[in-house]
């Protein structure tokens, strides 16, 4: 009987622990095709995410929710898989265009004939979800971020640009045409919505 008892003790020293269930947290991430609203034709877009990062009521920091260095194009997307991300409950998106060193938009185009380029950067910005959805452990959740080009124009005064010499028709960036600048860059933020759900 005791041999028994010592065996069974044994058995038990040695099963195997089940493994805790884990989370799984994906961003998707669609710039559309669609042309502007605005006279102006979009010719090209290179659009250069230096960080997108899952905002949740656990951190707004947290790395684990980070992805770096997305590149796109119109009518691109992109999968991102976040498999370290925390569970909590996730509102949103925190958005970096572009770099000290690299530019986060590139947009050429055409404007009553003339040539436009614009460039630009920006500071982090938040994207929130009307509903936020929560990420417990052993479930997945989605958020899909769409990035609307339609609007980038909207209200944008082309005609009251100011050219140097040098420039090749109608250039929009921190060094020339600044409240253009600011004014796209306005409207590329705006244009950014985010939607939180379960999977």
């Amino acid at each position: 009987m005791r041999f028994v008892a010592f065996t069974l003790a044994l058995a038990g020293c040695h099963s195997v622990a089940t493994p805790p269930a884990t989370s799984e947290l994906k961003m998707h991430v669609t710039l559309a095709a669609a042309q502007t609203d605005s006279d102006i034709a979009i010719a090209s877009v290179a659009m250069h995410l230096t960080q997108l990062r899952a905002v949740s009521d656990r951190s707004a920091v947290d790395p684990r929710a980070l992805s770096s260095d997305i590149d796109l194009g119109l009518g691109d997307t992109a999968d991102l898989a976040l498999p370290g991300a925390p569970p909590g409950l996730y509102s949103g998106v925190d958005v970096l265009l572009g770099s000290a060193a690299d530019s986060g938009l590139d947009i050429r185009g055409v404007w009553n004939a003339a040539r436009v380029h614009v460039t630009l950067t920006s500071t982090p910005f938040d994207v929130r979800c009307v509903d936020p959805v929560r990420l417990d452990p052993g479930q997945r959740a989605q958020l899909t971020v769409q990035i609307d080009p339609t609007i980038w124009f909207a209200g944008v005064k082309l005609g009251d640009a100011a050219s140097d010499p040098d420039d090749n028709g109608v250039v929009i960036s921190i060094d020339d045409n600044r409240d253009l600048a600011q004014a796209v860059l306005a409207n590329v933020m705006a244009s950014f919505t985010v939607d939180c759900a379960p999977q």
